[in-house]
């Protein structure tokens, strides 16, 4: 009950004064948080939309105008009295293998977004279901009449994912009964993929592919014609990315995940918590099918 007053309250003045949330940037990321990427910009969004709406107001603090300190950045935090930071995803392609964040975590409420944060493991954070998004998707081919399934990613952007998206799919493979399992087509950015496609799409022949953007990109470049002569969903369906607004594929909810994770942290905020819990917390948000003319229904 206290704490859906301080709520109301919070709503109330928030013309007035906010609790600040600290946005803290991994040291190698020079450029405001959701300025890169297209989900970042749409993480961000979601999270500020849904700080607002409880009273709060993110803040960006990049470590390098702190020196690159932690430390320095942590004691000024706690010195303007901000008690809850938000963890962003990473806003680069190609980021360091090891990324750590060496906060002074028990002076904070503090949760993530998404995967791509490794240290601190236990940090809580907001995910999108990448392994329930595949299941959907599958569901969803198979319903309009589709059996030889497909699948195609880029290895890094699995690596993002941390595997779910393929591992989701080879699941499916091994246990749905139907005609012999495919493998999946997994490459490298820059890489001799043409051949190797070509290969694939002759030895394994699907009607329909799933697979993300980059991999969109590649069938293009080999000349496959669809949904003429192969049918495509996407794995990262976008909002607002007009170049495939016509395709099916799955809207993975950037937005209700930067808006999870403000949960996250309000909520240890109203619990009094501080530091990182034993065990990591994390809250999965279910992304939602798109149909497309990319995936016509089978005749």
């Amino acid at each position: 009950m206290v704490t859906a007053l301080m709520t109301d309250v919070r709503r109330r003045n928030v013309q007035t004064k906010r609790s600040i949330i600290a946005i803290a940037y991994p040291t190698f990321q020079d450029r405001k948080w959701g300025e890169g990427h297209l989900a970042n910009r749409l993480y961000r969004t979601g999270a500020e939309r849904r700080a607002r709406e409880l009273g709060y107001k993110l803040e960006d603090f990049p470590p390098e105008l702190y020196g690159g300190s932690y430390k320095r950045l942590s004691q000024i935090l706690y010195q303007r009295g901000i008690q809850a930071v938000l963890v962003p995803s990473i806003d680069v392609k190609s980021p360091p293998e090891d990324i750590s964040y060496e906060l002074d975590w028990d002076r904070f409420a503090a949760a993530g977004v998404g995967f791509s944060i490794n240290n601190p493991r236990n940090l809580d954070r907001a995910v999108v279901a990448h392994f329930q998004s595949v299941k959907m998707a599958l569901g969803r081919i198979r319903e309009l009449g589709y059996t030889r399934i497909g699948f195609g990613l880029c290895k890094r952007i699995s690596l993002r994912t941390e595997g779910r998206w393929l591992a989701a799919y080879l699941f499916d493979q091994v246990n749905s009964g139907g005609d012999a399992p495919m493998p999946p087509f997994e490459f490298e950015e820059g890489g001799r993929n043409k051949s190797r496609l070509r290969d694939w799409l002759r030895s394994n022949q699907p009607e329909v592919i799933l697979g993300d953007g980059i991999f969109l990109d590649l069938l293009k470049e080999v000349g496959v014609d669809i949904p003429g002569k192969i049918a495509f969903a996407l794995l990262d369906w976008f909002p607002g990315d007009f170049r495939r607004a016509d395709y099916a594929g799955v809207d993975q909810r950037f937005e209700s995940v930067g808006a999870a994770a403000i949960d996250l942290i309000a909520g240890r905020v109203n619990h009094n918590e501080r530091g990182l819990n034993e065990e990591q917390h994390v809250l999965k948000v279910s992304g939602r099918w798109v149909d497309g003319a990319s995936l016509p229904r089978k005749a």
